[in-house]
């Protein structure tokens, strides 16, 4: 069934030529039934960044988490293996764990002590039946366990789907892990992350993300060592993406991380930084790479994270302490810089007199087909 919703007037931003198409009214940034259907259609439909790996506890740990606004468990069982959940009793819709936890036997809901094995089967429901009758008829164990969620990892990350139709993550990311072929991400190091929350709609984040064009004025020092003019955009079926060909550690300041082996040589001075549908976007240096993901809070609000990671266990030691620390202190910097802009854009959206602007057809090929495919996606268009 097509669960589209008809909104405003959208016909612009799925003109194919750039030169010619207008973006997105701004009640796509400031109305709930924006977000719902794109929660609806894109989030609840796609693969979402859950966490990096290496935040999960060791065996026999629950851990609760949000993603897209929905309260998810992620379980390591007595082996090490994942498994998502919907965190919610099934009983009374209870949030089953609050906060992370140790799991001696079976997770346990802290309401009336229905009882789940880590594998989310119901196996137990005190005093169900009657004071000391633990079952009832009619009640299916099987019809009550906790929901699962898919859960998969790429990359030294967790992703979860909340569909079950979806494809699966390895066919989402084939096309891009074949043009990163030349990186060993086996060798990559969970090293850090940098969370806010910002007064912006999570799509102005993705948009500013995949162009360039506002280097010279948002981020002047930047533009300095990675220009404007040293940029190029790459836009295919899996992945839209802007690449930087002047990429210089040294000059960054943490030259002395460790790189990966074996990439081309020109891959060396290059800087990917693609954006997967809807929200995870990812840099790729030769020496380090980053995920930044982008969750709805409301149409005007929303939560962001980076998670770095670096090449290697010597890029973990203590002696390179201070270059993790630059990558990531840079990044800091520039998203604040890039948050004055995304907030400020936000405030824009209020306003009577903006009702969509045109695109740089050099600069903002990327901006105007992510718009697109949201449009195509979530919005009913003439």
């Amino acid at each position: 069934m097509d669960t589209r919703v008809a909104l405003a007037d959208v016909s612009g931003v799925v003109e194919n030529v750039t030169a010619l198409a207008r973006s997105l009214p701004s009640e796509a940034y400031t109305s709930q039934a924006y977000l719902d259907a794109e929660l609806d259609q894109l989030f609840f439909k796609e693969w979402l960044y859950a966490c990096p790996l290496a935040l999960l506890p060791e065996e026999r740990h629950a851990t609760p988490i949000v993603v897209a606004g929905q309260p998810v468990l992620l379980v390591k069982d007595e082996t090490g293996g994942i498994a998502a959940f919907h965190n919610v009793c099934p009983h009374r819709g209870v949030l089953l764990v609050a906060q992370p936890c140790r799991v001696r036997q079976h997770l346990v809901c802290p309401y009336h002590g229905w009882q789940f094995s880590f594998s989310g089967q119901l196996i137990r429901t005190p005093h169900f039946g009657g004071h000391g009758q633990h079952t009832s008829t009619g009640l299916d164990p099987c019809q009550h366990s906790l929901r699962p969620i898919r859960a998969l990892s790429w990359a030294g990350a967790l992703f979860i789907n909340f569909s079950d139709e979806a494809p699966g993550l390895n066919d989402k990311l084939a096309a891009l892990a074949h043009h990163w072929r030349d990186y060993d991400f086996a060798r990559l190091r969970y090293g850090g992350s940098i969370e806010k929350t910002i007064e912006a709609n999570w799509k102005l984040a993705v948009e500013n993300f995949v162009e360039s064009y506002h280097l010279p004025w948002t981020h002047p020092h930047l533009n300095s060592v990675s220009r404007l003019d040293a940029h190029s955009s790459l836009i295919t079926e899996s992945f839209i993406s802007q690449i930087s060909h002047h990429y210089d550690s040294e000059l960054a300041g943490h030259g002395a991380l460790p790189r990966f082996a074996g990439l081309p040589e020109q891959r060396f001075s290059m800087a990917e930084y693609p954006a997967l549908m809807p929200n995870v976007m990812i840099g790729v240096h030769p020496d380090y790479l980053f995920f930044y993901v982008v969750d709805p809070i409301s149409p005007g609000r929303s939560r962001q994270a980076y998670h770095f990671y670096f090449v290697g266990d010597d890029a973990m030691s203590d002696r390179l302490a201070e270059a993790r620390q630059c990558v990531i202190e840079q990044w800091r910097a520039i998203n604040e810089q890039d948050v004055e802009m995304l907030e400020r854009m936000q405030q824009g959206r209020d306003s009577r007199g903006y009702a969509g602007g045109p695109f740089s057809p050099f600069h903002e090929a990327t901006t105007h087909e992510f718009q697109k495919r949201v449009a195509m996606r979530c919005y009913l268009v003439d």
